[in-house]
């Protein structure tokens, strides 16, 4: 009976051990980021805000703010605070894909969820939403870490229900 007891607790804790150690596989994005406003790579997202319907200086700040990223990132959550000169903004992700809503001044109720790719390195969020002119269209972020966790890149796809599709790329310097 030991014996069997003992072997029970062994697969267990294999089991869980091999959980934590698949949830390891993922990257952390945990720190404080801050866009390079300057990297080669970086392209505008101002399109997007646009599509969206913000302003002008909306999509001005966009591309030339620098909004600190506070991520902080347990087993099953990203937490994002971003804050500007402009506003400070707070946004819980769900890592598991469960879907979300939220309530935005400028396109009303988002809808998304937030998952692993199929390689567990990088971590996607699609949103659903309605423009101010009424489409309905669908923001996929991808991010993913580079240079040894230093650098982090943050894919932008704004896809409208005409067949336009709008990308933009950010890239943030962890401090």
């Amino acid at each position: 009976m030991k014996r069997y007891r003992l072997i029970c607790g062994l697969i267990f804790m294999m089991a869980v051990g091999g959980h934590r150690l698949q949830a390891a596989d993922h990257p952390d994005f945990s720190g404080i980021w801050i866009p390079d406003l300057n990297a080669q790579e970086s392209t505008s997202i101002a399109a997007i805000l646009e599509a969206q319907g913000a302003s002008r200086i909306e999509q001005k700040a966009a591309d030339t703010l620098s909004i600190t990223q506070v991520l902080t990132q347990t087993e099953k959550t990203l937490t994002i605070k971003a804050d500007s000169a402009l506003s400070t903004r707070t946004q819980v992700l769900q890592l598991d894909g469960s879907a979300q809503t939220q309530d935005t001044n400028r396109v009303g109720k988002i809808e998304f969820k937030s998952y692993w790719d199929k390689d567990g390195k990088t971590l996607i969020t699609v949103s659903r939403l309605i423009t101010s002119d009424g489409q309905k269209a669908e923001w996929t972020l991808r991010r993913y870490l580079q240079d040894k966790g230093r650098t982090m890149i943050v894919d932008h796809l704004f896809t409208l229900e005409d067949g336009r599709k709008i990308s933009g790329k950010r890239v943030l310097r962890k401090q």
